[in-house]
């Protein structure tokens, strides 16, 4: 299967040396759309897509640019083009998913993305399987790379975010710009996706809300550690009386809890069903290898003719209700808060006031934690499990 490869970066020249390691599998690089010039693949490189769209040879194109634009439009292209694609670009699938399923199926395409949550963990083409037979009840888990280095580094090292932070941009594991990975936004994309693989509709992403890590301190972590207790980012999507709510945040969990043994780049979603009950899925959840053998994977099923993303039934869009989900919190402002709301004060903090507070709805503490940082100038809070 003659394939275009959009993007050379980490992920792409990890595609490419595994499509060259596996020639079993019948799959070749014939194109590659770079903006650099590249002597080791120079003999297959261009510039312009339109050399990729109007080549009858090339069956599927790969892409890992990233972004929304210009991924989007290629995307498209390619698509109406009657090509297969494969992709990792969870924003734009995020952003754009019901059109592109429609456009591929339209086009007699797969559209297959299993790298676009989890890396190489294998969960949106399980989680597709067991819905086809089963009530998914509830999804979610720790979903970034990024966020869970920053958080067991502070939690085994004892260092404040930002000195963490900026050694995981110094390791690769965090962009110039982290704002997607620590304020939630990239587990957003990815837990929204899941939604449709679950639900069989996509949750709206803008929808979803979020409370990133970007406020979390020292002193946080130290009193989570005298609780016993462990910090993690999860996004988590279950079904309420009223629908589904959705929604990320920073959450405290015991000891023996399998998120809390999850360390570094790990990753580990899971999902719970009605008949089958929960199943776990651990593994890398980023990086070069495990992020290009899942589009690998994809690679060798589009090549055979079906893969799992056929079974995607993406039957529109919902708007989750964070409201119907609740749960105790640890909050730690240094804005006064209303009467009746903290069952135990933790003490001061350099940063605030902490406490544990009674069971809130999801929707309301995120909106608390909001306009305390608006009077406030600094709070955190993570959800107990």
């Amino acid at each position: 299967m003659k394939t275009a490869l959009l993007g050379y970066g980490v992920v792409g020249s990890g595609v490419h040396t595994l499509t060259k390691a596996q020639p079993e599998h019948g799959v070749t690089i014939a194109r590659m759309l770079v903006r650099r010039d590249i002597e080791a693949i120079r003999a297959i490189a261009t510039r312009d897509f339109n050399e990729i769209v109007s080549d009858p040879s090339i069956e599927t194109v790969v892409e890992v640019m990233g972004g929304e634009e210009p991924a989007l439009s290629y995307v498209k292209a390619a698509l109406r083009a009657k090509k297969n694609v494969v992709t990792a670009n969870k924003l734009m699938l995020s952003l754009h998913y019901a059109e592109l399923i429609s456009l591929a199926r339209e086009n007699g395409a797969h559209l297959a993305f299993s790298a676009a949550v989890g890396g190489g963990i294998p969960w949106l083409t399980n989680l597709l399987r067991v819905a086809r037979v089963d009530s998914v009840e509830s999804l979610g888990g720790i979903m970034n790379g990024t966020t869970n280095f920053i958080l067991t580094a502070m939690q085994q090292g004892g260092a404040d975010f930002a000195e963490t932070l900026a050694e995981a941009q110094r390791l690769g594991y965090a962009e110039a710009d982290p704002t997607a990975d620590i304020d939630g936004l990239d587990v957003r994309a990815k837990l929204a996706l899941s939604c449709d693989a679950a639900f069989s509709q996509m949750a709206d992403a803008a929808a979803v809300p979020a409370l990133g890590i970007r406020h979390i301190t020292a002193a946080d972590v130290a009193l989570f550690r005298q609780l016993g207790l462990t910090c993690r980012l999860i996004g988590k999507a279950e079904r309420t009386e009223a629908g589904v709510a959705a929604y990320v945040e920073p959450t405290l969990f015991a000891a023996d809890a399998p998120e809390a043994g999850v360390n570094g780049t790990g990753n580990v979603i899971s999902f719970r069903c009605t008949g089958l009950g929960a199943q776990s899925f651990f593994g890398l959840g980023a990086g070069q290898s495990p992020t290009a053998s899942a589009v690998m994977q994809d690679l060798i099923d589009t090549s055979a003719g079906t893969t799992a993303f056929d079974l995607a039934r993406c039957n529109g869009a919902f708007i989750p209700d964070a409201s119907s989900a609740r749960h105790a919190y640890y909050l730690r402002t240094a804005a006064a808060l209303p009467v009746g709301l903290a069952v135990r004060p933790l003490g001061k903090t350099p940063a605030g006031n902490a406490c544990i507070t009674k069971p809130l709805p999801v929707s309301a503490l995120h909106a608390l934690v909001q306009d305390c940082l608006a009077v406030g100038g600094s709070a955190f809070a993570a959800g107990l499990a």
